[in-house]
Protein backbone atom coordinates (compact mmCIF):
# COMPACT_ATOMS: atom_id res chain seq x y z
CA UNK A 1 0.00 0.00 0.00
CA UNK A 2 2.81 2.32 0.69
CA UNK A 3 4.62 1.66 -2.66
CA UNK A 4 1.13 2.49 -4.19
CA UNK A 5 0.41 5.75 -2.81
CA UNK A 6 4.41 6.72 -2.91
CA UNK A 7 4.12 5.88 -7.17
CA UNK A 8 0.96 7.68 -7.29
CA UNK A 9 2.35 10.94 -5.18
CA UNK A 10 5.22 11.29 -7.36
CA UNK A 11 3.64 10.69 -10.64
CA UNK A 12 0.86 13.31 -9.52
CA UNK A 13 3.73 15.63 -8.75
CA UNK A 14 4.74 15.27 -12.57
CA UNK A 15 1.72 15.45 -14.00
CA UNK A 16 1.49 19.07 -12.29
CA UNK A 17 4.63 20.20 -13.45
CA UNK A 18 3.74 19.35 -17.03
CA UNK A 19 0.93 21.39 -16.58
CA UNK A 20 2.71 24.34 -15.19
CA UNK A 21 5.51 23.95 -17.84
CA UNK A 22 2.86 24.09 -20.50
CA UNK A 23 2.99 27.90 -21.64
CA UNK A 24 0.62 27.76 -24.28
CA UNK A 25 -2.12 26.65 -21.22
CA UNK A 26 -1.30 28.91 -18.78
CA UNK A 27 -1.53 32.09 -21.21
CA UNK A 28 -4.98 30.65 -23.20
CA UNK A 29 -6.29 30.80 -18.86
CA UNK A 30 -4.48 34.07 -18.31
CA UNK A 31 -5.93 35.95 -21.60
CA UNK A 32 -8.39 33.73 -23.76
CA UNK A 33 -11.18 33.35 -21.53
CA UNK A 34 -11.24 37.07 -19.82
CA UNK A 35 -10.84 38.63 -23.75
CA UNK A 36 -13.56 36.08 -24.76
CA UNK A 37 -16.13 37.16 -22.04
CA UNK A 38 -15.09 40.63 -22.11
CA UNK A 39 -15.56 40.87 -26.38
CA UNK A 40 -19.18 39.38 -25.94
CA UNK A 41 -20.20 41.54 -23.38
CA UNK A 42 -18.99 44.65 -25.67
CA UNK A 43 -20.23 43.68 -28.57
CA UNK A 44 -23.47 41.31 -28.07
CA UNK A 45 -27.04 42.68 -28.22
CA UNK A 46 -28.37 43.49 -24.96
CA UNK A 47 -31.90 42.41 -25.55
CA UNK A 48 -33.75 39.67 -23.92
CA UNK A 49 -34.56 36.60 -25.31
CA UNK A 50 -36.94 33.45 -23.72
CA UNK A 51 -35.53 29.97 -24.04
CA UNK A 52 -36.81 26.48 -22.85
CA UNK A 53 -34.69 23.99 -20.83
CA UNK A 54 -35.71 20.50 -22.34
CA UNK A 55 -33.10 19.34 -19.51
CA UNK A 56 -35.04 21.03 -16.91
CA UNK A 57 -38.74 21.47 -18.14
CA UNK A 58 -38.59 25.42 -17.42
CA UNK A 59 -38.29 28.12 -20.03
CA UNK A 60 -36.14 31.31 -19.17
CA UNK A 61 -35.78 34.75 -19.99
CA UNK A 62 -32.17 36.30 -20.17
CA UNK A 63 -30.42 38.71 -21.87
CA UNK A 64 -28.54 37.77 -24.67
CA UNK A 65 -25.12 39.44 -24.39
CA UNK A 66 -25.09 37.47 -20.35
CA UNK A 67 -26.20 33.92 -21.90
CA UNK A 68 -23.49 34.56 -24.70
CA UNK A 69 -21.23 35.08 -22.19
CA UNK A 70 -22.07 31.92 -20.08
CA UNK A 71 -22.12 29.69 -23.63
CA UNK A 72 -18.93 31.49 -24.35
CA UNK A 73 -16.93 30.64 -21.00
CA UNK A 74 -18.34 27.00 -20.94
CA UNK A 75 -16.62 26.77 -24.61
CA UNK A 76 -13.00 28.58 -23.28
CA UNK A 77 -13.16 26.04 -20.05
CA UNK A 78 -13.53 22.63 -22.20
CA UNK A 79 -11.33 23.47 -24.93
CA UNK A 80 -8.43 24.81 -22.29
CA UNK A 81 -8.95 21.42 -20.17
CA UNK A 82 -9.13 19.11 -22.77
CA UNK A 83 -6.11 20.69 -24.82
CA UNK A 84 -3.75 20.68 -21.17
CA UNK A 85 -5.19 16.89 -20.64
CA UNK A 86 -4.27 16.01 -24.21
CA UNK A 87 -0.67 17.43 -23.93
CA UNK A 88 0.20 16.04 -20.82
CA UNK A 89 -0.68 12.80 -21.51
CA UNK A 90 0.83 12.66 -25.45
CA UNK A 91 3.72 14.36 -24.47
CA UNK A 92 3.78 11.52 -21.55
CA UNK A 93 2.81 8.75 -23.27
CA UNK A 94 6.54 7.75 -24.43
CA UNK A 95 7.96 8.52 -20.98
CA UNK A 96 4.76 6.12 -19.20
CA UNK A 97 5.61 3.16 -21.24
CA UNK A 98 9.29 2.78 -20.28
CA UNK A 99 7.55 3.51 -16.31
CA UNK A 100 5.25 0.48 -17.34
CA UNK A 101 8.37 -1.74 -18.53
CA UNK A 102 10.21 -0.76 -15.10
CA UNK A 103 7.57 -1.90 -12.99
CA UNK A 104 5.73 1.35 -12.12
CA UNK A 105 2.10 0.57 -11.86
CA UNK A 106 -0.31 1.45 -14.42
CA UNK A 107 -3.41 2.15 -12.25
CA UNK A 108 -1.49 4.80 -10.10
CA UNK A 109 -0.20 6.42 -13.45
CA UNK A 110 -3.81 7.16 -15.15
CA UNK A 111 -5.44 8.73 -11.40
CA UNK A 112 -2.07 10.37 -10.95
CA UNK A 113 -3.63 12.28 -14.45
CA UNK A 114 -7.44 11.99 -13.56
CA UNK A 115 -5.80 14.11 -9.77
CA UNK A 116 -4.20 16.87 -11.93
CA UNK A 117 -7.34 17.04 -13.58
CA UNK A 118 -9.42 17.36 -10.78
CA UNK A 119 -6.57 20.37 -9.60
CA UNK A 120 -7.30 21.57 -12.71
CA UNK A 121 -11.32 21.83 -12.62
CA UNK A 122 -11.17 23.22 -8.94
CA UNK A 123 -8.78 26.53 -10.58
CA UNK A 124 -10.53 26.68 -13.83
CA UNK A 125 -13.80 26.76 -12.05
CA UNK A 126 -13.37 29.04 -9.71
CA UNK A 127 -11.01 31.78 -12.00
CA UNK A 128 -13.92 31.84 -14.97
CA UNK A 129 -16.98 32.12 -12.22
CA UNK A 130 -15.30 35.25 -10.66
CA UNK A 131 -15.10 36.69 -14.33
CA UNK A 132 -19.00 35.58 -14.96
CA UNK A 133 -19.91 37.45 -11.75
CA UNK A 134 -17.84 40.72 -12.63
CA UNK A 135 -20.19 40.99 -15.69
CA UNK A 136 -23.65 40.18 -13.37
CA UNK A 137 -24.25 38.76 -9.94
CA UNK A 138 -25.60 35.18 -10.73
CA UNK A 139 -28.69 34.17 -9.48
CA UNK A 140 -27.18 30.55 -8.44
CA UNK A 141 -23.54 31.05 -8.50
CA UNK A 142 -22.55 27.84 -6.84
CA UNK A 143 -24.74 25.71 -9.52
CA UNK A 144 -22.81 27.72 -11.67
CA UNK A 145 -20.29 26.53 -10.78
CA UNK A 146 -20.97 23.10 -10.62
CA UNK A 147 -22.02 22.87 -14.45
CA UNK A 148 -18.76 24.56 -15.18
CA UNK A 149 -16.62 21.79 -12.81
CA UNK A 150 -18.55 18.88 -14.58
CA UNK A 151 -17.85 20.22 -18.44
CA UNK A 152 -14.66 20.62 -17.74
CA UNK A 153 -14.48 16.54 -16.54
CA UNK A 154 -16.03 15.69 -19.48
CA UNK A 155 -13.74 17.48 -21.64
CA UNK A 156 -10.74 16.55 -20.18
CA UNK A 157 -11.18 13.51 -19.56
CA UNK A 158 -11.49 13.43 -23.56
CA UNK A 159 -8.51 14.94 -23.13
CA UNK A 160 -7.04 11.94 -21.99
CA UNK A 161 -8.36 9.36 -23.83
CA UNK A 162 -7.35 11.02 -27.18
CA UNK A 163 -3.72 11.57 -25.62
CA UNK A 164 -3.80 7.57 -25.77
CA UNK A 165 -5.41 7.25 -28.65
CA UNK A 166 -3.98 10.03 -31.25
CA UNK A 167 -0.82 9.79 -32.89
CA UNK A 168 0.18 13.25 -33.27
CA UNK A 169 -1.15 16.76 -31.63
CA UNK A 170 -2.57 18.02 -34.76
CA UNK A 171 -5.27 15.38 -34.77
CA UNK A 172 -5.76 15.87 -30.78
CA UNK A 173 -6.14 19.81 -31.37
CA UNK A 174 -8.25 19.33 -33.93
CA UNK A 175 -10.30 16.57 -32.25
CA UNK A 176 -10.38 19.11 -28.99
CA UNK A 177 -11.53 22.29 -30.93
CA UNK A 178 -14.18 21.03 -33.14
CA UNK A 179 -16.13 18.71 -30.55
CA UNK A 180 -16.48 21.49 -28.03
CA UNK A 181 -17.29 24.03 -31.15
CA UNK A 182 -19.95 21.86 -32.24
CA UNK A 183 -21.21 21.08 -28.48
CA UNK A 184 -21.43 24.36 -27.36
CA UNK A 185 -23.13 25.65 -30.60
CA UNK A 186 -25.90 22.87 -30.88
CA UNK A 187 -26.23 23.75 -26.94
CA UNK A 188 -26.41 27.50 -27.07
CA UNK A 189 -29.46 29.06 -26.88
CA UNK A 190 -28.84 31.80 -29.53
CA UNK A 191 -27.18 29.54 -32.27
CA UNK A 192 -29.85 26.83 -31.41
CA UNK A 193 -32.99 28.40 -29.60
CA UNK A 194 -35.34 25.51 -29.90
CA UNK A 195 -32.73 23.20 -28.20
CA UNK A 196 -35.11 20.16 -28.61
CA UNK A 197 -33.54 17.85 -30.88
CA UNK A 198 -33.36 14.32 -29.43
CA UNK A 199 -29.76 13.67 -29.92
CA UNK A 200 -28.78 16.51 -27.84
CA UNK A 201 -28.81 14.85 -24.39
CA UNK A 202 -26.40 12.35 -26.07
CA UNK A 203 -23.54 14.95 -26.09
CA UNK A 204 -21.05 16.17 -22.94
CA UNK A 205 -22.07 19.93 -22.59
CA UNK A 206 -25.80 18.76 -22.76
CA UNK A 207 -26.20 19.03 -18.86
CA UNK A 208 -23.86 21.52 -17.95
CA UNK A 209 -24.84 23.85 -20.49
CA UNK A 210 -28.37 23.98 -19.41
CA UNK A 211 -28.20 23.78 -16.25
CA UNK A 212 -25.04 27.05 -16.01
CA UNK A 213 -27.86 28.82 -18.54
CA UNK A 214 -30.84 28.07 -15.71
CA UNK A 215 -28.76 28.93 -12.72
CA UNK A 216 -27.51 32.45 -14.11
CA UNK A 217 -30.81 33.35 -14.30
CA UNK A 218 -33.02 31.59 -12.11
CA UNK A 219 -33.30 29.99 -8.82
CA UNK A 220 -34.36 26.29 -10.04
CA UNK A 221 -31.80 23.55 -8.62
CA UNK A 222 -29.74 22.02 -11.60
CA UNK A 223 -26.98 20.11 -9.44
CA UNK A 224 -28.83 16.85 -11.27
CA UNK A 225 -28.69 18.59 -14.66
CA UNK A 226 -25.30 19.27 -14.40
CA UNK A 227 -23.83 15.87 -12.98
CA UNK A 228 -25.21 14.39 -16.48
CA UNK A 229 -21.81 15.58 -17.80
CA UNK A 230 -20.16 12.62 -15.01
CA UNK A 231 -20.84 9.74 -17.25
CA UNK A 232 -18.92 10.82 -19.83
CA UNK A 233 -15.76 12.14 -17.44
CA UNK A 234 -15.72 8.15 -16.14
CA UNK A 235 -16.55 6.20 -19.79
CA UNK A 236 -13.62 8.41 -21.17
CA UNK A 237 -11.51 7.63 -18.26
CA UNK A 238 -12.05 4.18 -18.50
CA UNK A 239 -11.50 4.17 -21.94
CA UNK A 240 -8.39 5.44 -21.32
CA UNK A 241 -7.37 2.76 -19.32
CA UNK A 242 -8.57 0.26 -21.19
CA UNK A 243 -6.37 1.82 -24.19
CA UNK A 244 -3.57 2.30 -22.04
CA UNK A 245 -3.42 -1.61 -20.55
CA UNK A 246 -3.74 -2.51 -23.73
CA UNK A 247 -0.46 -0.69 -25.12
CA UNK A 248 1.32 -1.96 -22.49
CA UNK A 249 0.10 -5.57 -22.24
CA UNK A 250 3.45 -7.31 -23.06
CA UNK A 251 5.00 -4.93 -20.34
CA UNK A 252 5.94 -6.43 -16.92
CA UNK A 253 7.93 -6.02 -14.23
CA UNK A 254 11.89 -6.49 -15.30
CA UNK A 255 12.81 -10.05 -14.43
CA UNK A 256 15.94 -11.73 -13.98
CA UNK A 257 17.74 -13.44 -17.25
CA UNK A 258 20.58 -15.77 -17.61
CA UNK A 259 23.56 -14.80 -18.87
CA UNK A 260 24.05 -15.41 -22.36
CA UNK A 261 26.19 -18.45 -22.79
CA UNK A 262 30.38 -17.66 -23.17
CA UNK A 263 30.68 -18.74 -27.20
CA UNK A 264 34.89 -19.36 -26.41
CA UNK A 265 35.97 -22.71 -25.34
CA UNK A 266 35.72 -24.10 -21.95
CA UNK A 267 39.48 -24.20 -20.73
CA UNK A 268 41.40 -28.16 -21.38
CA UNK A 269 38.54 -29.07 -23.73
CA UNK A 270 39.69 -30.83 -26.56
CA UNK A 271 40.25 -29.60 -29.77
CA UNK A 272 40.46 -31.30 -33.38
CA UNK A 273 42.67 -30.44 -35.64
CA UNK A 274 42.49 -31.69 -39.84
CA UNK A 275 45.63 -32.08 -41.56
CA UNK A 276 45.99 -31.35 -44.38
CA UNK A 277 48.37 -33.11 -47.24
Amino acid sequence: MKHQWTAFTVALGFALTGHLRNRLAMSMIAFFIPTWIFLVRATALSKNITFSSSALGIEVTASMSRSIQVSSALHAVTVIAGFMMFMATFSAREMDLRLVLAGYPRVQLLAAKMAALLVITALLTCYTLALLRLSWPLTEPWAVAAALAAAILAYGGLGVMAGYLLRNELEGFFVVVMATLIDVGMQSPVSNPAGDQAWLSALPLYGPAQAALAASFTHTSSFTCAARALPWFMATGLMALLVFCVRTRHYGRPGTTSSPADPRPRTGARTTRKDTS
